[in-house]
């Protein structure tokens, strides 16, 4: 298939959307407890999913295998991954975590070996050897350096977050992608935000909320344009290049993440950060080959 402009537009809209994600989550933990505004979010979307279905007369996922998948879907997904992701936010940089999370295809392809019989071919073997390597360097430089970036704690927690989403993915890719992805957002969306409340509930203060103008456009933009924004893009991409070379777009988000980061935010970005960089969209890359098979959900 030819890969034309469009593609390549589509794909770049699709990463910075994406990306700006993590550089929005820090204005939205100004705002809210990281748990309470995520249990809105999701709380919020699913209200606009679930009116956008019954405007296009769709239902909810009636196969009751459907609807675990997509339960657990949102446990792992948007409740542990994004969870832990807010709650790295507050002593991580929003690059850093941007950083662990576009790692996700890279634990995905090591998962899928066993999990989905997925062949571990040289390419992968190598993109994962190579974005393994890529991360180490940058954690190592600003960890051990004299100066210490980032909390560990909170690049630990991030980690297992990311690890979460990769379990997820092999999820949905095993028993989900066959189902209508509206729905199954909707589901996800509402099992995320109950799992959020009781948590949110026993480990933070609802008088900390700051019911305002950031709380506002930042519910916005993660509960209504990244939900649909992100989807349509992301379907939009697979009809135009195949579900592999959309995947290999991933390899742009960490990049695009860091220089939002530094535009927005003003995030310390280094040079080994960049050099660090480099294996780790090469990696990335590798293991989203357009000529696999393999599909990453956003």
């Amino acid at each position: 298939m030819k890969i034309g402009w469009k593609v390549y537009l589509l794909g770049l809209a699709f990463c910075t959307l994406w990306s700006s994600a993590f550089t929005v989550g820090k204005f939205a933990i100004t705002a809210a407890p990281p748990l309470y505004f995520l249990t809105i979010r999701f709380a919020l979307a699913f209200v606009v999913m679930w009116i956008v279905l019954l405007i296009l007369r769709r239902n909810l996922p009636s196969n009751s295998q459907d609807r675990w998948t997509a339960i657990w879907l949102g446990v792992l997904n948007n409740g542990a991954y994004l969870g832990l992701a807010f709650i790295a936010f507050q002593s991580v940089s929003s690059s850093m975590v941007a950083l662990i999370a576009s790692l996700m295809p890279l634990v995905t392809a090591a998962l899928a070996w066993p999990v989905l019989k997925e062949p571990l071919t040289p390419l992968k073997v190598l993109g994962l050897a190579l974005g393994t390597f890529g991360a180490w360097f940058i954690l190592w430089n600003r960890l051990g350096g004299d100066i210490q970036i980032d909390d560990p704690f909170g690049l630990g927690i991030a980690t297992v977050g990311m690890i979460c989403l990769a379990c997820g993915t092999v999820l949905y890719k095993k028993r989900g992608a066959h189902a209508d992805p509206l729905a199954m957002n909707a589901i996800q969306a509402l099992s995320a935000s109950v799992v959020l409340l009781p948590a949110a509930y026993f480990m933070e203060d609802p008088a900390k909320i700051v019911w305002g103008w950031t709380l506002a456009w930042t519910l916005a933009y993660t509960a209504i344009i990244m939900t649909f924004g992100a989807l349509l893009l992301w379907f939009a991409l697979i009809r135009a290049a195949g579900a592999g070379a959309a995947s290999a777009f991933h390899f742009l988000n960490p990049g695009i993440a860091m220089l939002i980061a530094w535009v927005v935010l003003d995030e310390h970005i280094s040079v080994t950060d960049i050099g660090g960089l480099v294996p780790v969209a090469i990696g990335i890359l590798l293991v989203n080959w357009p000529n696999t098979k393999k599909v990453v959900a956003p």
